[in-house]
């Protein structure tokens, strides 16, 4: 008889990798997938059937090299291709394994060729197509150290990080110096260099044992330096003018510092200066495409001589067709002095893979902004000349209350929200704003710089919970190195033309925070800030969104100048004249709530023929569940979105893609589902199990008693009786979470089923067996998704 899937494991490839010298890690959890819209409990942030799972990931000296998809030993390996190219794709590794235990096909996904061997290969083969020569002497003691486990949070290193740091211990190992990382905001880029900088100093790769880690704000470099606390106080070194005229400048071993602080002078020469070039094995550039390669490049030509990484969340800045860089711009260009990326995680990615929330967009336009505005000589302004050339206070004061209407509509009132203006006026008189809708002087407070306590400000909104104020209106001071992960919020009057700066602030909303049942977040834009969602990266290196920086800074006009009043023109009578809904993709995409729809619809017709009937049957099929829900995953149609945009929480996503793909009016909840089984079907489960429910008085079922009664006590006695009461828990269960939850033995291991019917060993050998429960699962999913009509 041949062997199932688990016996294939454990019996062929467990001990065939073994013997070629893999290190095994079997059920990789890559992400829980992509979080749910809907739900009140943090056990319904996921959907389980949804977890990304890869069977193996092969690892040689702790280096991870590829995947490994199990198929039972009566499959054909070539079936489990397609998944193990798709899981090593999104961990950027290269190969990928499919086997029966007997059969082993790897696949080369950088170039699309596979072969077929009966025995796995083994890691030095993998390495050898690799090309590459390893310094496993210096190197493997890193790259096998163990990652840090916080033992009060317990947090754990993800496997997109792992890969990071992985890829860049292996260019290291290579003797490629220059590293440079692209990873979205809100993915962990700082704790991610945490872990490395400990496997190195674990593995003893670094001969100094110091480390610089630079970055270009005060926030950021105090960030760094928390999120390296496992590592002691002294050995933790904040660098500045003071710290070396104390000569307390070369004590440690983690050291943080601003580019700024070290281009100052002290003594003659440079703060940096006082450092042997050679004193750091490692330097890290943090948000490198930003400043690091400005006044301050000569910070890294000083540390030429260390390995330096560097952090972006940003991708190329110049675009096909720009100016030639000079030879001085060349030097100096992100990429020309790091190369590409060495590995990549995009928004697109996080988002799929569960680790950050989705988004929703509302545009919200004035009639100024949609027509222009005229003032009484004959100036025309338009949107960007909002508060910068004109101040409207008029406007100001529309969009605020607007904006408390729809929150208010929307239930987000409480929630954290984060508006960004066009200056510090703007701020304060929309936080005044705020405040006066609110009734509550703490409800909104203008977070700036030109704010006194805009520190004290910045930790009281970034406490998780009910801390205030609950809205924080600012300019660009919360744009990066800001962490307040249960912001729901995020609201756009200040007008941007740069991708780059719009994808920072939007990121302050896409950290996932299961304290507050935070599931996505909402962009609301009065000043059309969302035209630059088309340039959002979609994971590519090569994408390119932005022009040559100019050789010199703009010069100041007039009306930047505080000391020049701008014209305020009030009375304006401003009112919201249109608003649309879109559905953002993670890719950057910006899609009409209707276009989204016709989509969905034209793929869901050809995937069903045209036939509910048939859509109900892929359905039915756990297997051809799975394949459509990958295939809905892959076009980017999401049934939770439809969920939400349609207010349908009891909906099953069948129902939800039956409404979509065939414009029906109404679809039944899963309540209603279960009652019309219980009322209609029961010729079938009478005969099935023997069995009559209680009826009324008009010959209709009892719905929801508790009280059944049989038909007489010699069936009571016969062992079916209880099943009636096992499959009514059963579906009450299915009415709440959906089918995918009876298909998993762990769902009868709650208190609801074990109380009544024991554990699932008990439930099953009383039912006659694990093939008998499955076999009348499998029926009464039959009778359950029938077409209904309401």
């Amino acid at each position: 008889m041949p062997l199932n899937e688990r016996e294939t494991r454990q019996q062929l490839i467990d001990p065939k990798l073994a013997t070629a010298g893999w290190e095994l890690e079997r059920e990789l959890r890559i992400g829980p997938g992509r979080v749910n819209f809907s739900g009140d409990t943090a056990d319904s942030m996921y959907d389980p059937s949804q977890a990304i799972i890869a069977d193996y990931l092969l690892r040689y000296r702790g280096v991870p090299l590829a995947i490994c998809e199990a198929k039972a030993e009566s499959e054909d390996a070539a079936d489990g291709m397609q998944q193990g190219s798709r899981y090593a794709d999104r961990l950027s590794l290269r190969f990928s394994i499919s086997t029966n235990g007997h059969d082993w096909i790897l696949t080369d996904n950088e170039t699309g060729d596979y072969e077929t061997f009966k025995e796995p290969p083994t890691p030095d083969e993998i390495v050898l197509r690799l090309g590459v020569t390893i310094d496993w002497d210096r190197w493997e003691g890193s790259f096998a150290a163990n990652f840090y486990v916080d033992q009060i949070s317990r947090r754990k290193t993800r496997p997109y990080q792992e890969m990071a740091i992985a890829k860049t211990l292996w260019q290291f190992a290579q003797g490629i110096e220059r590293v440079l990382l692209l990873m979205a905001t809100g993915t962990g880029k700082t704790f991610t260099v945490f872990q490395l900088v400990w496997k190195l100093m674990g593995g003893g790769a670094l001969k100094r044992q110091h480390v610089l880690f630079l970055t270009d704000r005060n926030s950021l470099k105090d960030q760094a330096y928390r999120a390296f606390n496992a590592f002691d106080a002294n050995e933790r070194v904040t660098i500045d003018k003071a710290t070396v005229a104390d000569g307390k400048h070369t004590v440690g071993k983690i050291f943080f510092a601003n580019y700024q602080n070290l281009d100052e002078e002290l003594d003659g020469k440079k703060v940096y200066e006082h450092y042997d070039p050679g004193f750091f094995d490692l330097v890290v550039i943090d948000e490198c495409h930003r400043s690091g390669f400005g006044d301050w490049f000569g910070v890294l030509e000083h540390f030429g001589s260390a390995l330096q990484l560097g952090l972006t969340a940003t991708p190329r800045e110049l675009e096909e067709g720009r100016r030639a860089l000079t030879a001085e711009e060349q030097r100096r260009d992100t990429y020309s002095y790091f190369g590409d990326p060495i590995f990549t995680y995009t928004l697109r990615q996080a988002v799929d893979d569960g680790y950050l929330v989705p988004y929703l967009l509302e545009e919200r336009i004035t009639n100024v902004d949609e027509n222009g505005y005229t003032d009484a000589e004959g100036r025309q302004y338009e949107t960007k000349n909002f508060e910068r050339d004109i101040s409207l206070p008029d406007r100001t004061r529309a969009i605020a209350e607007d904006l408390w209407s729809i929150l208010g509509k929307y239930g987000l009132r409480e929630e954290k929200t984060i508006v960004f203006c066009v200056n510090d006026t703007h701020a304060a008189f929309m936080a005044a704003e705020l405040r006066r809708l609110s009734g509550d002087k703490d409800y909104a407070a203008r977070v700036t710089r030109s704010e006194r306590n805009s520190h004290q400000l910045e930790r009281n909104f970034a406490i998780v919970g009910a801390s205030k104020p609950r809205v924080a209106v600012t300019v660009d001071l919360l744009t990066t190195g800001f962490d307040a992960p249960d912001v729901k919020n995020v609201v756009f009057v200040r007008p941007l033309r740069s991708a780059i700066l719009y994808k920072q602030m939007k990121g302050r909303g896409t950290r996932l925070c299961e304290d507050v049942n935070k599931r996505y977040f909402t962009l609301f834009d009065y000043s059309g800030a969302s035209a630059l969602e088309d340039a959002e990266f979609d994971g590519h290196p090569a994408n390119k969104q932005k022009g040559a920086k100019p050789k010199s800074k703009p010069k100041k006009k007039d009306s930047d100048d505080p000391k020049t009043p701008k014209p305020v023109d009030e009375g304006v009578t401003v009112f919201i004249s249109d608003s649309n809904r879109y559905v953002c993709l993670a890719d950057g995409r910006k899609i009409p709530f209707e276009d989204y729809t016709e989509q969905s619809r034209e793929f869901l017709l050809g995937v069903s023929s045209k036939s509910i009937d048939q859509l109900l049957e892929i359905w039915i099929d756990k297997k051809s569940r799975q394949e459509l829900r990958e295939d809905l995953r892959d076009q980017d149609i999401y049934p939770a979105a439809f969920r939400h945009y349609l207010d349908l929480p009891d909906t099953d996503d069948v129902d939800i893609l039956s409404k979509i793909g065939f414009e029906l009016p109404q679809v039944p909840t899963r309540p209603e589902r279960v009652a019309r089984f219980w009322q209609a079907d029961n010729v079938w489960y009478e005969s099935k199990f023997g069995l009559t429910l209680p009826q009324n008085e008009s010959g209709n079922l009892q719905i929801g008693s508790t009280d059944f009664s049989l038909a007489g006590e010699e069936i009571a006695k016969s062992g079916d009786a209880w099943k009636i009461d096992f499959w009514r828990t059963a579906l009450d269960h299915y009415s709440m979470f959906g089918i995918d939850d009876l298909e998993r033995a762990q769902t009868y291991g709650a208190p609801q089923f074990v109380e009544q019917f024991g554990s699932f060993q008990t439930l099953t050998k009383r039912y006659g067996g694990a093939k008998d429960l499955k076999v009348d699962l499998e029926a009464i999913k039959q009778h359950v998704y029938v077409p209904m009509t309401l």
